[in-house]
């Protein structure tokens, strides 16, 4: 009798790597959406410090005697609290809401000073 090569795998062999394959999909799928969401959440908490840095120089500025804020522009957040005609009296906490997936409330505490955080 003579022997035949084979010439590709086997239906077994095949489920063997589906298998596999939906195993790491299984692991990744997660890991990936909270790495784009950690990402998101640290550009919105970036683009709100710039804006909350901005503002508190403005308002504290000694050299200017009228305070021109201009509204922030918004790319990483889906909104920013708008500074506009806030003076010394009128300034409030920034508050900034970050885009889908992360959807995390950003607070910047201008009136006392306070570094800006995400919240819970």
């Amino acid at each position: 009798m003579s022997q035949q090569l084979q010439k590709g795998f086997t239906v077994v062999e095949m489920m063997i790597v589906v298998v596999i394959i939906g195993l790491l999909a299984a692991i990744a799928t997660p890991l990936y959406t909270q790495y784009t969401s950690k990402a998101q959440q640290n550009a919105c908490l970036s683009e709100v410090k710039g804006y909350s840095n901005k503002v508190f120089y403005t308002l504290n500025d000694e050299k200017h005697t009228s305070v021109s804020l201009v509204a922030p522009v918004i790319s990483a957040c889906q909104s920013i609290t708008d500074a506009t005609g806030w003076t010394l009296e009128t300034q409030q906490k920034i508050i900034a809401t970050a885009k889908h997936p992360s959807n995390a409330r950003i607070e910047c505490d201008i009136p006392n000073g306070s570094p800006c955080r995400i919240l819970p």
